[in-house]
């Protein structure tokens, strides 16, 4: 019996997911297929790859190096196809939808307004934005790419590091005068308790401890509504704020931002739709003031 790549590919799925359940939802099998290829694996090498600990599933340590040729395989294989340039022929037969979901905030300044732009490069193309707060699952198919504001910790995922997403102290100034504005003094709008321990807000948190939050939202856009009428401040992130012109960001404050990443599934990456949004998300999302190079 000959050692196949389905079996390699398999097993360093597992070793990535921690088990056979979610390696099996990345490679869109059944988890009885996961586990008759380890099986058939560990009858050709002759020994056990895979031990349980706790609940997870991990390598045996006779098994690193041949993880680490599975790892390798893959790497090679992925690298390969990158570099394979697409022809004009071939840009122009994409076709097909492809979902991307992510923070609203970056979905409805950043991406949104340059869909002419993929448009007119890929005209057979169609996009569906899908803002959301919670990160829907690209191994069970419920998304093609995903922009999240965290790494993930594991998954079989092609991760690029897009950019930083900065933020800003904006306030309402309303009839106090852009001069009279005082942060330490006015009355906030906050996202939720959900959001406390981003980065941004333990920022906020730090630098503004003794605020007296008037209200609470799960949205920038809903925040910055809730501004509207009222003298106020918000930590936001400058895509949003700056696209209010009845409120002020004051240059005093340098909050910190959030690294997007780029997130496409191994098995997915390589369709030619999937590949020619990719590349234009990491094209067109830099502009220079509310997302940077980092």
């Amino acid at each position: 019996m000959s050692l196949d790549w389905e079996g390699l590919r398999t097993f360093a799925h597992v070793c990535q997911t921690g088990n056979m359940s979610a390696a099996a939802r990345e490679l869109g099998v059944n988890q009885t297929t996961v586990a008759r290829r380890i099986a058939r694996l560990e009858e050709w090498l002759g020994y056990a790859i895979l031990h349980r600990d706790g609940g997870r599933l991990s390598v045996t340590e006779r098994a690193r190096p041949l993880l680490a040729t599975a790892q390798t395989m893959q790497t090679t294989v992925s690298g390969l196809l990158d570099q394979q340039p697409a022809s004009d022929s071939n840009r122009d037969a994409v076709t097909g939808t492809v979902r991307i979901t992510g923070v609203d905030a970056i979905l409805e300044h950043c991406v949104a307004p340059h869909l002419a732009s993929l448009h007119q490069k890929h005209p057979a193309l169609s996009l569906e934005l899908i803002g959301a707060n919670r990160n829907l699952s690209l191994p069970q198919r419920e998304t093609d790419i995903a922009l999240r504001l965290a790494r993930p910790e594991s998954g079989a995922f092609h991760i690029r590091r897009v950019g930083h997403l900065e933020y800003g102290v904006y306030c309402n100034p309303l009839n106090l005068g852009i001069h009279a504005i005082d942060p330490a003094r006015l009355p906030w709008i906050d996202l939720d308790d959900f959001f406390a321990q981003k980065p941004e807000q333990r920022w906020l948190a730090a630098t503004f401890p003794d605020r007296t939050t008037i209200g609470y939202a799960n949205r920038g856009s809903i925040m910055v509504a809730m501004m509207r009428h009222v003298a106020s401040c918000s930590l936001l992130p400058v895509c949003v704020g700056d696209a209010c012109d009845w409120v002020h960001r004051l240059s005093d404050y340098a909050p910190v931002g959030r690294e997007v990443w780029l997130l496409t599934h191994q098995d997915k990456r390589h369709l030619p739709q999937v590949r020619a949004v990719a590349d234009w998300l990491a094209d067109i999302l830099i502009d220079g003031r509310a997302m940077t190079r980092l």
